[in-house]
């Protein structure tokens, strides 16, 4: 009885511990017959949400020939961006595959891609009115620090993508951290929608001097309803004289709000983005 009271006080320690602090797991090699190169998985402690997700850490043939260091790409709704086991609908974005694809064709420079899985408070930590501010600096000060002790992370060089509700928080990251996030690719991004509206907050405030910033809608259901906020964006973004070499941005006809549109039109992006002419 004495020994089992010990390791109840010693396990109580540790469970305190961890809400205390945030941690990034050691790293599992991702073992998934779906995947393309490698994919490492870790499991993190957020202090400042208080909650965990799953990391998945996607690495080019070329970064275990040599020391460099490589621009890095955070993925929202990670779960999905590898595979299709995560994925409500079954469907996936294959990143693994079309950037495999694109660095073996010279197209683009190889590049580290973290797909940060969402959790049950997806709607409010991918809302910067919400919890997103509170997301936002747990990618900035507690999971990219850790990110950069383990990989060969250019920090200078982070980008960010999303889709719908990752693609409002994409923005937010871009706009609103840009110091830390240097490019936002938002898909389908959900801006203007019932009562919110993430243009009217940004209105007023600076416009981001370096962001490199891809913007792309599709036309069918859910996109239909979130074109009208789209378009306004770009207008806002005419008004402040936004850089046009540092803005992607086009209509996808026909396309929907789904993860095989979104699969298509990341190709697009990553290659404008990653092209050796950056």
């Amino acid at each position: 009885m004495k020994y089992r009271i010990i390791f109840i006080s010693i396990s109580i320690i540790i469970i305190s511990s961890c809400d205390n602090y945030s941690v990034l797991s050691e790293s599992e090699k991702y073992q998934n017959n779906q995947i393309t190169g490698d994919v490492f998985y870790h499991t993190f402690h957020s202090k400042i949400l208080n909650n965990n997700r799953e990391i998945f850490v996607w690495l080019p043939d070329e970064y275990h020939l040599d020391n460099k260091e490589y621009p890095l790409l955070i993925i929202h709704d990670g779960q999905n961006a590898f595979h299709s086991g995560g994925s409500m609908s079954g469907n996936e974005w294959h990143l693994d595959e079309s950037v495999t694809e694109m660095i073996q064709a010279n197209t683009i420079e190889p590049i580290i891609m973290v797909g940060v899985a969402n959790t049950k408070d997806r709607s409010l930590e991918y809302n910067p009115i919400k919890d997103g501010k509170n997301y936002g600096k747990a990618l900035s000060t507690e999971l990219l620090p850790e990110l950069i002790k383990r990989y060969n992370i250019l920090d200078e060089r982070v980008g960010t993508m999303g889709a719908s509700m990752g693609g409002l928080i994409s923005l937010y990251l871009g706009w609103e951290l840009n110091s830390v996030f240097s490019m936002a690719a938002c898909l389908s991004p959900a801006l203007v929608y019932n009562n919110f509206d993430y243009i009217s907050t940004i209105e007023s405030s600076k416009t981001p001097e370096n962001l490199k910033l891809s913007i792309v809608n599709g036309t069918e259901d859910l996109d239909a309803m979130l074109k009208m906020g789209v378009e306004r964006f770009i207008k806002l973004l005419e008004d402040k004289n936004f850089p046009e070499n540092n803005l992607l941005f086009w209509i996808a006809n026909g396309q929907s709000h789904t993860e095989l549109a979104w699969a298509i039109q990341s190709k697009r992006i990553l290659e404008w983005i990653y092209n050796y002419d950056y």
